[in-house]
């Protein structure tokens, strides 16, 4: 009886001392990011055309055309730089 005690501690044992197996698995998956962009201020704010009134004459009104396309030109690209950002992230 001893001796099946003594058999059955030490397969307990050797089972013990075996070194375990670690494996490592990089799975990448798509992670949803909330993204927190403030409108710049030059989208925010009233364009050259808003400021004009219909009895200007038709230098002012173009001349606030032509600030108005380089407003938003300068607008869209501070956007597009924000959704970079946010996609890069």
């Amino acid at each position: 009886m001893y001796k099946i005690a003594i058999l059955v501690i030490s397969l307990t044992l050797a089972g013990c001392a075996g070194k375990p197996v670690i494996q490592t698995q990089v799975i990448e998956r798509l992670v949803a990011v909330p993204c927190e962009v403030e409108t710049p201020a030059e989208c925010r704010d009233a364009y050259a055309v808003d400021r004009v009134s219909p009895a200007d004459d038709a230098l002012t009104i173009n001349r606030a055309l032509r600030a108005e396309i380089e407003e938003r030109w300068a607008c869209e690209i501070k956007l597009r730089a924000a959704v970079r950002g946010c996609n890069a992230k």
